[in-house]
């Protein structure tokens, strides 16, 4: 069988590319491919899989679904299915600056955070922008993912009072994300007030 294999961020620079298709023995598990990513590539060579699971924090969609939420690393493949590998994201908490930007091997990383609105609707948002729910806290399309967060701030400085606070993080091709983070912020700062 064929399958579709997608990298992000650090992954894609130690394959080269973003996208690889490779023949696999039918039935094969998300576990077999991920160990033989490992073999094939030196970058990859025990980032994916740790003691007979897959590492913690990593990110592994099976046509766009997370397979923690399926059987795991003893997910079946078939034939045609897409396999995406997302790094462990870094960091946490919120960007007081509004934005944080890093690049890697020709993904960018943007972080963002805004008051007022709530996750359910940043999610909302992204999915009307063209992603698709991969989990509670991520929307995935072909050139972006972005992964939410959100925590009860206070108002000000030393106030009791307190609103919600979501930081997104959008991982993907540069060109994507200048325009997704954009219009994400116009939705956002309409909802907000």
């Amino acid at each position: 069988m064929e399958l579709e294999l997608r990298f992000f961020a650090t992954f894609r620079a130690a394959v080269g590319q973003k996208t690889i298709h490779r023949e696999y023995p039918d039935g094969s598990t998300v576990g077999e491919v991920l160990l033989s990513l490992e073999e094939e590539f030196e970058g990859l060579a025990g980032e994916l899989v740790e003691a007979g699971e897959i590492r913690d924090q990593l990110s592994v969609l099976k046509n766009g679904r997370e397979v923690l939420h399926m059987e795991g690393i003893e997910t079946v493949m078939e034939d045609g299915d897409r396999l995406s590998v997302f790094p462990p994201v870094a960091g946490g908490g919120t960007v007081d600056t509004g934005d944080a930007r890093a690049a890697d091997g020709g993904t960018e990383r943007i972080e963002r955070s805004w008051r007022g609105i709530s996750e359910r609707l940043a999610l909302e948002y992204l999915e009307g922008l063209g992603g698709e729910r991969v989990d509670d806290h991520a929307v995935e399309a072909d050139a972006w993912r972005a992964s939410t967060s959100a925590e009860k701030v206070p108002i000000y400085e030393g106030s009791t009072l307190e609103l919600t606070e979501v930081t997104v993080v959008f991982e993907g091709d540069p060109g994507a994300l200048d325009d997704l983070v954009e219009r994400f912020a116009r939705k956002a700062m309409r909802a907000g007030g």
